[in-house]
């Protein structure tokens, strides 16, 4: 048996928790070797999760999930060596299969005579990529570079409840009689069918909503009840506990997930934010005047060395990149970018 393929079969078996002490140290060694096999690993992992879904363990038939992954991630070798560059290229989107079928089936046969426990998914977007979320009920959910989603494998309640860390796109199926519900550490977004964006990433100070289409009722703690109209934005700075309500080009909010990346007078500063998780790259601004200067562009389809090339033509700046090194445990650090003053 090939190596690769080997691998592939240990990393299942530590799926189904069937891996032997030996062998979980054997693909550790294996999975930190590079980056690229880090992300081979998690893309393993996304389609592991979504294909099956959190049960009850006696409910699993284990050889069977195995041959089933199997197929699967064969069927994704041939194709991985032509996707892998172009998702280098554009911060790939990551295609999440649709599943409710399934869920439901399995749901009710698990748990609806004996149990009212609800079965949760949870969904991560790996950094640099971007993915798409079929959601039970026919909404669909877009997640940004290093996004989780948890929601119930099926919405068994008067409401349609998920969580959301870092950015999502909403595309609410329209259902008066049972509010949909986005919770994020800091707001909570009730709507009945309507399209949102919403950026509440943990390492942020801002949490922000922008609503596209349709109405949506934010809550903040419990004192605060504000409600959206198309083009309005309601953004909270968690530091200073304050939130404005401003107008805007709602369309500009939601384009990332189609790959493009829009900035309308935003800071520098945040401009190398988005690249940041876009690229999965850290980029510093070492310059505070940089940093707080605005910026006004639209990229599509290009490269992050495009991307920064166009950056130094258009703003009084330089930059460096530093050289990656592995860690004490194996991994290569992020690669990391420094933004300097050209003046």
């Amino acid at each position: 048996m090939y190596k690769e393929e080997k691998l592939d079969v240990l990393i299942v078996k530590s799926f189904t928790g069937s891996i032997s002490t030996e062998e979980n140290d054997e693909l550790d060694s294996w999975v930190h070797e590079s980056p690229e096999k880090l992300r081979h690993y998690q893309e393993l992992k996304n389609l592991w999760q979504v294909t099956h879904p959190a049960f009850s363990p006696e409910t699993i038939d284990v050889a069977k999930a195995e041959r089933k992954f199997m197929e699967q991630i064969t069927e994704k070798k041939f194709i991985h060596s032509n996707l892998f560059v172009w998702w280098q290229r554009v911060a790939a989107i990551l295609i999440i299969p649709t599943v409710i079928l399934a869920a439901y089936l399995m749901y009710n046969l698990s748990f609806r005579s004996n149990t009212t426990e609800i079965a949760y998914q949870e969904i991560t977007s790996p950094s640099g990529m971007r993915s798409k979320v079929d959601l039970p009920d026919g909404s669909t959910v877009w997640l940004n570079s290093g996004s989780k989603l948890k929601y119930p494998v099926v919405f068994a309640t008067n409401q349609r409840n998920v969580y959301l860390s870092g950015e999502g796109f909403f595309k609410v199926h329209s259902d008066k009689t049972h509010p949909f519900i986005v919770s994020t550490a800091k707001m909570d977004v009730r709507a009945t069918g309507t399209q949102f964006n919403v950026e509440a990433y943990s390492s942020d100070s801002i949490t922000a909503v922008t609503l596209i289409e349709g109405k949506v009722d934010v809550h903040i703690g419990t004192s605060v009840h504000e409600k959206l109209n198309p083009n309005q934005r309601i953004v909270l700075n968690s530091n200073s506990n304050i939130y404005n309500m401003i107008e805007t080009d709602a369309k500009h909010w939601g384009v990332w997930k189609d790959g493009i990346l829009s900035f309308r007078d935003e800071p520098l500063d945040d401009v190398f934010k988005h690249l940041g998780r876009t690229f999965n790259v850290d980029i510093k601004v070492k310059d505070p005047a940089v940093a707080r200067q605005l910026y006004r562009a639209t990229f599509e389809d290009e490269s992050l060395e495009e991307i920064l090339r166009l950056l130094k033509m258009s703003a009084p700046l330089k930059y460096k990149r530093i050289e990656r090194t592995r860690q004490s445990d194996n991994n290569f650090n992020k690669e990391q970018i420094e933004v300097y003053s050209s003046n």
